[in-house]
């Protein structure tokens, strides 16, 4: 639906600036969270310098890590119908965007926060060839409103927040015609001025939503966000532990019956010289029968490592995190065993493959649309493909698409897809070199035919 100047100005007032903002003081919580600014472990009220250091000292980016053994599983490297063996159009505007490296942050941003947009527009290359221009935004830019938020494919309108300096901004939005321009002196929250629209010719609102959990209600969260008071349960068990251990981790020698002011008048010392004459290799002696020595343990350190890694173990099992990963503790695993250990995250990721790549595909279709291609835009076939992760050694690898090419007769070009380290221009290398070699040799037999004296000369 498309809306007039007067139309979008309204809603910026009244819901999307509102809704925005709303939204980003939220996810900016989140990414405090995923960072490592975040809020401290609780210390005491009378707290001293080195308890504010210890403090944080005891902060780690655990939502980091979290989010971060998932998206090293996730890396699109193809795009293609099952029955052709060749990339198809759109994945070579795909790569014209840099989208190779780009969808990193893209996936990144979608598991933080649970949702990140892909955006669509009409572009060209230098030389003035028709190519459609691909960007991701993340969430804390960009709202899109739904008139149904859990089955629509494309919102009804999206607004994108631009930070400038000096705390100025630009606002672009976006409906299925138009993308409207606004600047503000004082951010998005203050007097938007209108300063151009111009025609996408997209159709729909090119905003593309990549969502992760998304349920039939239209929510959906991030791998950060549910397991933030473990984040803190884990950070206030460290930072105990390192009060104990600066302040507790040792002996305290006592002593009884003996008044430090008449030491010190005997010895003629200062009060401060006597206490600090006491070192480590010393003997307590006194004269005084009724003068008695003592010490106060030091407070033990295990109970309170065992209470971190038993809250570690727990965040990794909520969050499908492998616990060897988080702990650091990986020795002597068999493949079998690093592949059990794995299996929970190797789920989770292949979730996220699932959803994120249909929102890839939503993505290319309509790149193809923006320039003209009309089969590649109605193709719903097509599918993107994404890297094998799993972890194995080329003996390994090679051995089981060896069994896979002799003993079941699949086809050894389209294993070499399964290669370990391959990436789709080798593949393409390989299929070119074979296609040469075929090629070659069918013409040494059609020259033989040709001149069985010559070759029986030979």
């Amino acid at each position: 639906m498309a809306f007039d100047q007067a139309e979008i100005e309204k809603m910026l007032n009244a819901d999307l600036v509102p809704s925005w903002m709303k939204e980003k003081r939220r996810l900016d919580d989140i990414d405090r969270w995923a960072r490592w600014d975040h809020t401290p472990p609780h210390s005491p009220r009378q707290a001293t310098s080195e308890h504010k250091a210890l403090a944080g000292r005891a902060q780690v980016p655990w939502g980091d890590l979290v989010v971060t053994t998932v998206t090293q599983t996730l890396y699109v490297i193809g795009y293609r119908r099952p029955s052709d063996p060749d990339d198809g159009a759109p994945w070579r505007t795909w790569q014209a965007n840099g989208m190779d490296a780009r969808q990193i942050a893209l996936h990144r941003a979608a598991l933080t926060y649970g949702l990140a947009y892909g955006v669509a527009l009409p572009g060209s290359t230098l030389t003035g060839e028709r190519l459609a221009q691909m960007f991701a935004v993340s969430p804390r830019q960009m709202i899109a409103l739904y008139d149904d938020v859990a089955q629509d494919q494309w919102p009804q309108i999206a607004m994108r927040v631009i930070p400038g300096r000096g705390g100025r901004a630009r606002v672009v939005v976006y409906d299925d015609q138009h993308i409207h321009t606004f600047e503000g002196a004082d951010g998005a929250d203050g007097k938007l001025t209108h300063v151009g629209a111009e025609e996408h010719g997209a159709g729909v609102c090119p905003v593309v939503r990549f969502a992760n959990r998304f349920d039939l209600e239209g929510r959906s969260t991030g791998e950060v966000e549910p397991f933030v008071p473990l984040f803190g349960s884990i950070e206030q068990t460290k930072y105990d532990r390192l009060n104990v251990q600066r302040f507790a981790s040792w002996v305290v020698r006592t002593i009884s019956g003996m008044s430090i002011d008449e030491t010190a008048k005997a010895t003629n010392q200062t009060e401060d010289q006597v206490m600090m004459r006491l070192r480590a290799n010393d003997i307590l002696v006194s004269d005084d029968p009724d003068t008695k020595f003592g010490s106060l343990p030091a407070t033990d350190l295990p109970g309170f490592i065992s209470a971190h890694e038993a809250d570690v173990r727990e965040l990794a099992a909520v969050s499908q995190t492998p616990a060897h990963e988080m702990l650091g503790m990986m020795a002597n695993l068999s493949a079998e065993a690093l592949a059990a250990a794995k299996a929970s995250q190797t789920a989770k990721s292949e979730g996220c493959k699932t959803v994120f790549g249909e929102s890839h595909e939503q993505w290319l279709r309509l790149t193809a649309h923006l320039e003209g291609n009309a089969d590649a835009a109605a193709d719903f076939e097509a599918e993107v493909r994404w890297k094998d992760t799993e972890i194995r050694s080329m003996a390994q690898a090679a051995d089981a698409l060896g069994k896979l090419a002799k003993m079941l007769g699949v086809p050894v070009e389209l294993l070499w897809e399964k290669i370990p380290g391959f990436s789709e221009q080798d593949v393409d290398r390989a299929k070119a070199m074979v296609q040469d070699d075929a090629i070659s040799r069918l013409f040494a037999d059609l020259d033989r035919q040709m001149n069985p004296a010559a070759t029986v000369g030979a």
